[in-house]
């Protein structure tokens, strides 16, 4: 049987941690798709206009926050 090495341990909180990031992403993406939908729909908006849009709001939202990340970073 091979010995568990400290590689093996950061190796696997890496992969934790990209499968944690990749989750609090997809969790944040769906907030951020209801918070708008309500907020469409209580001015006005309907369904169809709502569907259109988001591809184009939720690549904005991901620039975004890749901007902030990065902003976050160099401070």
């Amino acid at each position: 049987m091979r010995r568990y090495t400290r590689e093996d341990y950061e190796a696997y909180r890496k992969s934790i941690g990209r499968e944690g990031g990749q989750e609090a992403e997809e969790h944040q993406e769906r907030t951020q798709s209801q918070s708008l939908r309500r907020a469409w729909l209580a001015d006005g908006s309907s369904e169809a206009d709502i569907e259109k849009a988001w591809p184009a709001l939720r690549d904005e939202g991901r620039r975004q926050r890749v901007v902030d990340a990065d902003r976050r970073t160099r401070e």
